[in-house]
């Protein structure tokens, strides 16, 4: 998927508001995925309480903290679709670059999602005062 693309699919997906859950279509619900990892470095090993800081800090305006949106769910679906891989005991997880470069072309890794759920947010307070 094309930076453009991106940015569309972000902008469409926040015109409902802040995310429940991720989106349905599984190529659409990758690319939240891996925007959520953007940041991270892959060779770097990570405790879970560092990954549930970073993602919960990602859904951070942008999504609601419960439900299918939460940090931990969010971090299931990362380890279950290989964009995070866990040591066998569970104790550290790293950052699947090869996975993340399936999804997000480099052109496409300095997206902000919350900047575009603002952006959006904006337009929809000033539709709503024009009306």
């Amino acid at each position: 998927m094309e930076r453009a693309a991106i940015i569309s699919l972000l902008r469409r997906t926040f015109k409902g508001g802040i995310l429940q859950r991720l989106p349905k279509k599984r190529q659409d619900a990758e690319v939240f995925l891996a925007l959520s990892l953007v940041g991270l470095d892959p060779a770097a090993f990570y405790e879970e309480s560092e990954i549930n800081v970073h993602l919960a800090a990602f859904l951070d305006i942008i999504a609601s903290q419960e439900g299918s949106s939460d940090h931990i769910t969010l971090r299931r679906y990362l380890v279950d679709l290989g964009f995070l891989r866990r040591a066998t005991d569970g104790a550290v997880y790293r950052v699947s670059s090869e996975r993340i470069d399936e999804v997000l072309p480099r052109n496409a890794r300095d997206i902000d999602p919350k900047a575009l759920f603002r952006e959006v947010e904006m337009e929809r307070l000033r539709r709503r005062r024009e009306h």
